[in-house]
């Protein structure tokens, strides 16, 4: 079996063979890898694209990330899309209907950020309101344990529909990513899943 860096030559030269459309240079000449990760067959990587064309790019994506799983040792292939660096942040298209946000953060872990935010929510809800749980939390996603869900989440238009729990709409990235594997994204990787979670569901309209 390959070690970590061998497999990760290996990726490498798998990517080198993908040519970026219209450009007669591959993702990897044109600068567009980043955040690669191998470890023990596991591999994580992030497309650093211009944020204005991130959906003509997910085709790219897919090609990449299926071509990388196909390679001998790899035992599961992820790969996301990111705005470039510097770049302006995309605009969260279709979410124009939510007319409030509010954000739970702690800079240290383990001190209830989930429970908090899961009972605010529920909290918010039986004052008639239509709520929208989003778990920022990519490496140890807790929200779909403490609102009994499980199962990938059905998509309609390109876009994720939110699971249904209590009245609230939720999602997170425990519900994309299977229990027994621990995700290893990190940087751009974990910044590009986030931004799908945000801008690529389908959260619907708010009450107020």
């Amino acid at each position: 079996m390959l070690n970590d860096d061998d497999l990760k030559r290996k990726v490498l030269e798998t990517l080198s063979a993908i040519s970026v459309p219209g450009t007669g240079r591959n993702i990897v000449e044109a600068g567009l890898v980043g955040g690669l990760v191998v470890r023990r067959g596991e591999v994580g990587f992030a497309l650093e694209v211009p944020a204005a064309r991130a959906r003509a790019f997910e085709p790219l994506r897919i090609a990449a990330e299926n071509a990388v799983a196909r390679l001998p040792g790899v035992v599961r292939a992820s790969a996301v899309l990111t705005a470039e660096r510097g770049a302006t942040p995309p605009k969260v298209d279709g979410h124009a209907e939510v007319k409030r946000i509010i954000a739970v953060a702690s800079g240290k872990g383990g001190v209830g950020k989930s429970t908090v935010a899961t009972n605010l929510a529920l909290a918010l809800g039986r004052q008639g309101l239509r709520v929208g749980l989003l778990d920022a939390d990519i490496y140890g996603p807790s929200t779909p344990r403490m609102l009994g869900l499980a199962g990938k989440p059905d998509t309609r238009d390109g876009k994720l529909l939110p699971k249904d729990a209590f009245g609230l709409k939720a999602m997170s990235i425990g519900l994309i990513v299977p229990d027994d594997q621990a995700t290893i994204w990190r940087g751009p990787m974990a910044t590009g899943a986030l931004m799908q979670l945000v801008t690529e569901v389908a959260w619907g309209r708010s009450m107020r």
